[in-house]
């Protein structure tokens, strides 16, 4: 569960801007499939936002379209309705949001480690031990320098010791999450 003591986890699945393959700053793409399992992410962890940030109109009102549909009334009742997704037009937008009533610790994930970084475990005992964080992903090649430097600190990234991490955007925020949310005795590292 994300509310462990009085810290709240909330993620930020951000879209803009990011790099592309070739260190370019852009806006990707809403991927409807993204936005959904954040949302059962979510429920399942009890994570209460799931910020999607991107500004471009068009991806705007996709997300949107997205979100309504997971939110909606006629959604079947056993997959549960994805409240926890909300748009932003900026990752400002979303931390000014997740600072009700105090600002959160701002932690961005990458597959390439940086300075200053932080592990799984610190994240969690923070949030365990009362302190708000917004967990920060990336799509598409990762956050922009702009957003690594908004940032309060870098998880570390994830190494399962083979020597390949560029896992899909969703992939990489289940097992982030997992471990961050994980009970007491089945922590991971």
């Amino acid at each position: 569960m994300s509310k462990v003591g009085t810290g709240t986890l909330r993620v930020a699945l951000v879209h803009h801007p990011v790099l592309n393959r070739h260190g370019e700053e852009i806006a990707s793409v809403v991927d409807e499939f993204d936005v959904f399992d954040g949302g059962r992410l979510a429920l399942t962890y009890g994570i209460p936002t799931l910020y999607v940030v991107n500004p471009v109109p068009a991806q705007r009102d996709k997300a949107k379209r997205v979100i309504a549909h997971g939110q909606s009334d006629t959604r079947d009742p056993a997959r549960g309705r994805m409240d926890a997704l909300l748009w932003c037009a900026s990752l400002d937008d979303a931390i000014e949001d997740a600072s009700r009533p105090d600002a959160p610790w701002v932690v961005a994930t990458s597959a390439v480690a940086r300075e200053p970084a932080t592990s799984v475990a610190e994240v969690r005992e923070t949030v365990r031990a009362g302190r708000d964080v917004l967990l920060v992903i990336g799509k598409a090649w990762g956050l922009a320098p702009e957003v690594l430097q908004r940032c309060d600190r870098q998880l570390q990234p994830i190494d399962a010791g083979t020597g390949f991490n560029h896992l899909s955007v969703r992939s990489a925020m289940a097992i982030l999450i997992d471990r961050l949310c994980a009970p007491a005795g089945r922590s991971g590292p």
